[in-house]
């Protein structure tokens, strides 16, 4: 596991080294975690679901991470804004793998977890009293069906727990696992 930090306004920005998965051939492939810039956070134009780029124009205390490969390091994989509430509540304000990650199609796994692993990790770093290695999230859906199945798939893979009606939250052995499963 390779890390270095920069000081930007007195907070560590790592960029960190992971493995994902390739699927087409199950090997594991060498990917970064890194700070994106705001003209290249993706957007609805480029077939992802969120617009990364102006959600973290309008966001406070909020920094935008991708996932690339080494192997193709113009092609993001995964994306997330990492935002802490007040400067102190961490939050996973925003999450997606790459459209060329998802369903019959997926190119890489993996993906999703070293983001929200490393968000976890953001979380310990960053965080401020009480909230310090306390990742929020919220599972917001238009239908209440994928809702609930998000929130399932975020509590058995990721070890999330509900703490309200759409609230999430990792912390503590739940969040250490992660780390040790995904940023390892």
């Amino acid at each position: 596991m390779y890390i270095s930090c920069k000081l930007k306004a007195g907070i560590a920005h790592e960029r960190m080294n992971v493995k994902i998965i390739k699927t087409e051939t199950s090997e594991q492939v060498e990917a970064l975690i890194r700070e994106g810039k705001i003209s290249e956070m993706p957007s609805i134009q480029d077939g992802w679901r969120f617009n990364f780029d102006k959600e973290l124009r309008k966001l406070k205390y909020a920094t935008g991470y991708i996932l690339v490969t080494e192997e193709t390091p113009d092609v993001i994989e995964g994306c997330m804004i990492f935002q802490l509430i007040d400067n102190k509540e961490p939050y996973l304000a925003m999450v997606e793998i790459a459209p060329h990650n998802k369903k019959d199609i997926r190119r890489h796994e993996r993906v999703a977890g070293c983001l929200i692993a490393y968000a976890y990790k953001q979380s310990i770093i960053q965080g401020k009293g009480d909230f310090k290695a306390m990742l929020q999230l919220d599972v917001l859906e238009e239908n209440k069906e994928d809702e609930i199945r998000l929130m399932k798939l975020y509590s058995n893979k990721y070890n999330a727990q509900r703490w309200g009606d759409t609230t999430m939250v990792i912390m503590d052995e739940h969040g250490e696992s992660l780390i040790g499963k995904y940023l390892s």
